[in-house]
């Protein structure tokens, strides 16, 4: 595994940055270039990095990229929970950004679409692929810890009423009979003998808005479950600012509680809520508490064995990837050595004889 050097880590443990024009000055101090553009120049297309660059989508612009950059990391106060971070924090959630969004600091949402093959070549797509269990691959989403299974879901009186006249509603609308719906909708495996797994509203409308579909992953990592969309809704409930899609949904479910909001609410909904640039930079806190609530994970050590070791205790490069993708092979031989490269390089770049 990857491990970073001693002169590297000794290099950079002084700079600290506390928004955008801090991190941006920094690379143009010592490269002459911003972040993108040195990240790009140096790193994308190469190495660890051979299938990675920061650039803009069809119809987008490098300053449009530049900005979103700059709005995000304007945001450190809330991301980190604290004034300004190190490199070594900076570089760590940066490496993640550029494996789940291309480096893109807005909510991409999981793709189900044609799904993943099990161990035994049977392709799980659509609906299936969020709700099955394919070991060494996912968990299954109607089951992970803190959702509603889909049965509760359909047999709950607030969820009903919010998807009536959705696809499959008729059939799967159970508040008023919750005998009807079969046990199956507990399991962690999609009844697709029965079911279409189709992804559209008119056929399976009123299944996509379960939590085990529209808690998928979204944000710059991917958070998923209702634990954290919950804390979201919490969030917006009472929100002051003037966000008008956040004020827009505060006035919705100004008289639900928290989990009711989560029951009524629909897969868009959380779409649309995902484009508001402080929800991307509050998803990486909430999710940063859910997973190390003891500890601030998204924090680097500055010990450096602590820094170089392969553990999940908050504080290691290692952890950061073991943590937010659930994949030790993930961690040893993709994230790791990115962030290593990353690092390395800038550090070369300010000492030479490293």
């Amino acid at each position: 595994m990857a491990q970073l050097s001693n002169g590297a880590f000794a290099a950079l443990q002084k700079p600290r940055f506390s928004n955008s024009t801090h991190l941006n000055g920094f690379f143009i101090g010592h490269t002459g270039k911003d972040f993108i553009d040195w990240f790009n120049e140096n790193l994308a297309g190469k190495g660890a990095f051979a299938k990675r660059r920061i650039s803009p989508e069809p119809g987008e612009d490098m300053v449009a990229v530049k900005r979103e950059f700059a709005v995000f990391w304007d945001s450190i106060p809330v991301i980190y929970r604290q004034a300004d971070i190190s490199l070594f924090d900076f570089v760590s959630l940066m490496c993640i950004s550029i494996n789940e969004t291309a480096g893109r600091f807005r909510s991409k949402t999981e793709r189900c679409g044609k799904g993943a093959k099990d161990k035994n070549g049977i392709r799980h797509e659509g609906l299936a692929y969020a709700f099955d269990r394919l070991p060494g691959i996912k968990k299954s989403y109607n089951t992970l810890a803190g959702n509603k299974t889909a049965f509760e879901c359909f047999t709950n009186p607030v969820f009903c009423a919010a998807h009536q006249g959705l696809g499959l509603s008729d059939a799967l609308s159970g508040a008023a009979q919750p005998d009807k719906i079969d046990p199956v909708w507990k399991g962690e495996f999609y009844p697709a003998d029965k079911f279409p797994v189709l992804e559209d509203l008119a056929e399976t409308g009123f299944v996509m808005q379960a939590d085990f579909y529209k808690f998928r992953g979204r944000g710059p990592i991917q958070i998923t479950g209702r634990a954290p969309y919950r804390q979201i809704a919490q969030f917006i409930q009472k929100y002051e600012g003037p966000e008008a899609i956040l004020r827009k949904f505060k006035m919705r479910w100004q008289n639900l509680s928290a989990d009711d909001a989560c029951y009524a609410s629909n897969d868009m909904d959380w779409d649309e809520i995902f484009t508001v640039k402080p929800i991307v930079a509050l998803s990486l806190r909430i999710y940063a508490d859910l997973a190390s609530p003891a500890k601030n994970m998204l924090i680097m050590s500055k010990e450096f064995e602590r820094l170089n070791e392969r553990t999940r205790q908050a504080g290691s490069i290692w952890s950061v990837g073991r943590i937010i993708s659930g994949s030790e092979k993930y961690a040893d031989e993709d994230y790791q050595p990115r962030v290593v490269e990353m690092l390395e390089k800038i550090a070369g770049q300010l000492n030479p004889r490293i």
